[in-house]
């Protein structure tokens, strides 16, 4: 008996074993997908992420707010206040507590970047309408929500041509 003879399959059954296996990796694909499919991904924020959520007590609840400025030098600072809300950088990624965690900057709904505290300076602004966005978010990146709603806020900064 030789063990370590060629194996010979006739071509058909190969080409009927890539057509299971493709078929297989197109049932599987919707499972591995961050979004349902025929459904775009977005949690309110039109960042086109999908996170879970985390409902926050009603009378605990936190609140956000955001102000843009422009820089002296160059570009936008942005500044939020938070109340019942405290930036918990060393846990990210870990158990959630409540009211801890990060926020989320998206630019005209796309996601900038994370913040760990309340201030951040963007270096530019396309011309035109910017919409410039927070959401808060859990220590697991879950977003934060009172009602189903998520906590956020939003300003609209106006640039013009240069």
């Amino acid at each position: 008996m030789n063990l370590h003879g060629n194996l010979r399959i006739p071509l058909i059954y190969g080409l009927y074993w890539s057509a299971a296996c493709l078929f297989l990796g197109i049932l599987a694909a919707p499972m591995f997908t961050s979004a349902p499919v025929g459904q775009a991904a977005d949690t309110g924020h039109g960042h086109g992420e999908i996170h879970s959520t985390v409902e926050v007590d009603p009378d605990s609840a936190p609140k956000v707010s955001i102000r843009v400025v422009r820089d002296t030098l160059s570009g936008w600072n942005v500044f939020l206040e938070v109340d019942k809300f405290t930036f918990a950088p060393e846990r990210v990624n870990q158990a959630n507590a409540p009211n801890e965690g990060h926020a989320h900057l998206y630019l005209n709904g796309q996601k900038v970047t994370r913040l760990y505290g309340t201030a951040f300076h963007l270096s530019d602004l396309p011309p035109g309408r910017n919409v410039i966005s927070v959401g808060l978010n859990a220590n697991d990146h879950s977003d934060l929500v009172l009602n189903g709603q998520p906590i956020g806020a939003e300003v609209v900064v106006v640039t013009e041509e240069e």
